[in-house]
């Protein structure tokens, strides 16, 4: 399955954080929504060729760096999963356009 993936700001005006948005070729959408704090550590790992795992907000989704391939894991869905070097490049062209997200 062909996926194109976009990180875009929140919906809601002045909120920190990001969308992380995959369109499938069928039309779904899948929003993952990262609050700031998430956000930052995913740069940092990203930005050091880390690998980690980010325990989300709601003490159940997860997120998992690896060095080739990235997983989101989130509550009642099934896992996404990102190369690891596209969803650093997209991670740090949006934090260049919105260094306070």
């Amino acid at each position: 399955m062909n996926n194109l993936f976009q990180i875009d700001t929140p919906y809601i005006p002045n909120e920190k954080g990001c969308r992380l948005i995959w369109n499938n070729d069928d039309g779904e959408e899948s929003v993952i929504y990262l609050r700031h704090e998430d956000l930052l550590q995913l740069n940092e790992i990203l930005s050091h060729d880390s690998t980690d795992k980010i325990e989300l907000e709601d003490g159940v989704s997860s997120i998992l760096v690896n060095s080739d391939t990235t997983e989101f894991f989130m509550a009642n869905t099934k896992s996404i999963e990102i190369e690891t070097k596209i969803l650093k490049e997209k991670v740090m062209e949006f934090l260049t356009k919105h260094p306070d997200a």
